[in-house]
């Protein structure tokens, strides 16, 4: 309770005054796509940027951050240089065609550096996650032009049982999970929706083509996984495999430095061990979450703010994740203070790791 009043009430303080309390330097925020258009296979899982909207994010970032790239994140945690006491690096997920066709060139002309993630399986428009697969099938059940009654209960014997009672048709729909994603091609099938022939028309995703002139942009690519999965859901084998393919395939082809990933949905439940893997060969430098300033028990896995599924402007959205950022510190130094030692969290990493998660944070040198 405390801290969803102190949430909502950030929107309403001055960023100045709750950012320097959150011990907090680096802001990561992520999007999806940015546009002006309805997206069949976006439209339906979440609110997205237009471009007025970006374009005001930007905005107040400049502002109020200095923006710094991928490499300099890197260098940070390397040890080899520092960050800025405020500074933001933006993040693009999924590899849509967006990202080359509108917000490049968006950020070439303001001179922003980026990194865009992309499910690599998708690269060259090989298919489409299973969650852009579902909205798809969620437009075809509310167009104008809605399946007929036997269509739908067709449709709905077809569909993982509800998960709780009085589970909207929509609710059951995207509840569909990635070891369920067989079932899709039946679905389809009974609405009618043709999947591969949307791909190819829409070409919803990045080419190599596109990808490649990413890169002599300037602009950084990384991982964000082979085909998308939750990796919560994935035996530790193929959370680390998804992640190699998908890595190993982004080097040998374009030569990506450095090497970056973001998981997909979240990291949520995803254990100390895979980040393990991570970080001691090294596969990777660095791999990015989603939950917001909080900090993770791994200073190489940084965390990063949604700026989309709101039309609440850029300002209030930070604000609120420093007041969240702030509650926890703040917590976080009474448990200290309690057992006389660290959190459990800061006593997973060796002094080494404990001092280069400090670059990333203004003050935090837990």
């Amino acid at each position: 309770m405390p801290l969803t009043l102190l949430s909502k009430g950030a929107s309403w303080i001055p960023m100045s005054w709750v950012r320097p309390l959150s011990g907090v330097s680096l802001v990561v925020p992520f999007y999806h796509v940015v546009g002006d258009h309805y997206l069949p296979h976006v439209s339906n899982l979440y609110r997205f940027r237009s471009v007025k909207e970006f374009r005001q994010d930007l905005e107040f970032f400049t502002r109020n951050f200095k923006p710094v790239s991928l490499s300099d994140i890197v260098d940070a945690l390397d040890g080899r240089g520092t960050l800025p006491p405020s500074c933001f690096h933006l993040t693009f997920d999924d590899g849509f065609r967006e990202a080359y066709d509108i917000i490049a060139p968006i950020l070439r002309r303001a001179g922003i550096p980026a990194t865009f993630f992309m499910p690599t399986s998708f690269l060259d428009n090989g298919g489409m996650p299973l969650h852009n697969e579902l909205s798809l099938l969620l437009d075809r059940l509310e167009s104008s032009n809605p399946p007929s009654r036997a269509e739908r209960a067709r449709f709905e014997s077809l569909l993982p049982p509800a998960r709780r009672p009085f589970s909207s048709l929509r609710e059951r729909v995207l509840s569909i999970r990635y070891a369920q994603r067989s079932v899709v091609a039946a679905l389809a099938e009974v609405l009618d929706v043709d999947l591969r022939r949307y791909v190819l028309d829409y070409q919803p995703h990045l080419s190599s083509d596109e990808l490649a002139d990413l890169l002599r942009q300037g602009f950084s690519v990384g991982s964000h996984s082979c085909d998308h999965p939750l990796y919560s859901d994935l035996p530790l084998d193929e959370q680390f495999a998804q992640t190699r393919i998908s890595m190993e395939l982004l080097i040998s082809r374009f030569g990506v430095s450095p090497k970056a990933f973001a998981f997909p949905f979240n990291d949520s439940g995803v254990r100390p061990e895979l980040f393990s893997k991570f970080f001691a060969e090294p596969l990777l430098n660095v791999s990015f979450g989603t939950s917001g300033l909080i900090r993770h028990f791994n200073p190489r896995n940084i965390q990063r703010i949604n700026m989309e599924k709101t039309p609440a402007p850029a300002e209030h959205i930070v604000a609120r994740q420093f007041a969240r950022a702030t509650f926890f510190r703040v917590r976080s130094g009474s448990a200290r203070q309690r057992s006389g030692g660290e959190p459990a969290a800061a006593v997973l990493h060796s002094g080494a790791q404990r001092n280069n998660a400090a670059l990333l944070r203004n003050g935090d040198t837990a």
